[in-house]
């Protein structure tokens, strides 16, 4: 379609309000102690679940729980029990979700046999949140502790699980495994350690295309520290050998976290400091599909006092990323609040970094974040005493960007084109046509503005 029809045809779009939680909300309805360690994912219309480990709700230390929301944040079901063995410690849970919404969850639990300390489990459901099947075990190697799943899905439902394996390649070592399965469950081929080398590897993290090809990233080496990579195909086998991510050597050690667009292009974030745990920042690299870095690492964070950890990224079909972690800037005092940086699809900053939590009164940490396909993205976290009871599970959402339909007649055409252009280059409040929430009018929203103009059906 060419500028000129488009220009008279006047386009359509979606109307989104520039925000679509105005508040947080509480994802746990059961109070009492500690709901910790939420996850979250999200399909192509915006509807999520919110994953969280539940200690002694189910009367047997930690339970796996979740809620479903649609792209507002209003509850489509109450909470939910995940797991069905309720005995011994079941935590450390991760979901994906597909275009359609059916979603599946992993976590650790006591192991099935006994000699085996713990096992990686995961249970499907479908898109109205009705269980597809038990609960099943994903490991096939059984000896010793399987630990910290992690799982991703495409658009179409097919899903891989990653895990840390102990011993399954030297004995007293922490090795990265993973388990692909197809859209209906099944396995695809056989469980795979993804680093070939026999170091101490933990903290898988991985995300996957919509083509079906994925990424794992995880942390090499407890005395190295180094951030290390690889890339699969679809089916399950490597396109190459593991790779570095990080240049800058960190201290202390990270959960890496990695997002994929639709197309292949990644970024992975982590946190460290050269010197001292205390004084981590959260770093970032890109990456296009065949593993070539974009640019050099860059620190994420504009605040620099105290420790910036536990980094969690997400990012759209179209490439635009986002990055939340928990910042304590006063080390004398054990509170953390939530802050969050966006970014365009050139890597460049979208706006100023933000603090996303409301609620400001003691502990704020482990936040958890996805993007939807329409443009918004949703956020998890655990804080303390705001539901009254130890640790609870709130969240909100907010967009990447903002509607080009400045005067809301359903339209995107050359009025708004001419409502942008009679604020270029402002810095005033409020400002109309600022798509990026920035509080100016600049290259960045003109760029926004055309492409909502000529892509009104994406």
């Amino acid at each position: 379609m060419t500028f000129k029809r488009n220009y008279f045809a006047a386009v359509a779009i979606t109307l989104v309000a520039a925000m679509t939680c105005r508040a947080e909300f509480q994802a746990n309805t059961h109070t009492s102690s500690n709901q910790a360690n939420p996850v979250i994912a999200v399909d192509a219309s915006g509807n999520f679940v919110v994953v969280w480990n539940s200690y002694l709700q189910d009367g047997h230390s930690n339970g796996i729980f979740g809620r479903r929301f649609d792209s507002n944040c209003t509850p489509l079901s109450e909470e939910f029990q995940i797991n069905i063995k309720t005995s011994g410690n079941q935590k450390e849970a991760s979901a994906a979700m597909d275009a359609a919404g059916n979603f599946v969850v992993a976590w650790y639990g006591p192991g099935i046999i006994e000699e085996d300390k713990e096992d990686i489990f995961a249970r499907r459901f479908d898109a109205n949140g009705q269980p597809l099947g038990e609960e099943f075990r994903v490991n096939s190697h059984t000896i010793d502790r399987q630990l910290c799943p992690d799982v991703a899905m495409n658009g179409g439902g097919g899903f891989v699980i990653v895990w840390e394996s102990m011993g399954i390649i030297a004995e007293g070592k922490r090795a990265v495994c993973g388990q692909l399965y197809d859209s209906t469950g099944l396995e695809v081929g056989d469980e795979f350690v993804v680093n070939e080398e026999f170091y101490d590897c933990r903290n898988p993290g991985v995300a996957m295309d919509a083509a079906g090809d994925f990424v794992v990233v995880w942390l090499r080496n407890r005395s190295s520290k180094l951030v290390t990579a690889r890339l699969y195909h679809s089916d399950g086998t490597a396109k190459a050998e593991p790779f570095e991510v990080n240049t800058v050597r960190i201290n202390s050690l990270t959960c890496p976290s990695i997002a994929l667009s639709d197309e292949g292009h990644f970024v992975v974030a982590w946190d460290g400091d050269p010197d001292r745990e205390s004084l981590d920042d959260i770093h970032a690299q890109r990456y296009k599909p065949n593993g070539t870095a974009v640019g050099e690492q860059f620190v994420v964070n504009t605040t620099l006092a105290g420790p910036q950890q536990n980094p969690q990224v997400a990012m759209n079909n179209r490439g635009r990323f986002i990055i939340l972690w928990d910042s304590k800037i006063d080390p004398n005092i054990n509170e953390r609040d939530i802050f969050a940086q966006r970014y365009d699809i050139a890597g460049g900053p979208l706006g100023d970094e933000f603090q996303v939590n409301t609620y400001i009164t003691d502990d704020q940490k482990r936040p958890s974040v996805a993007i939807g396909q329409n443009r918004n993205y949703v956020m998890a976290w655990q804080s303390y005493g705001q539901d009254g009871s130890g640790y609870g599970i709130f969240g909100n959402s907010g967009q990447m960007v903002g509607s080009a339909d400045f005067n809301s007649d359903g339209l995107v055409n050359f009025n708004d084109y001419c409502i942008l252009a009679e604020e270029w280059l402002k810095s005033v409040e409020p400002l109309t046509a600022d798509l990026i929430d920035d509080n100016k009018i600049d290259e960045q929203d003109l760029a926004e503005f055309c492409y909502q103009w000529l892509n009104a059906d994406r």
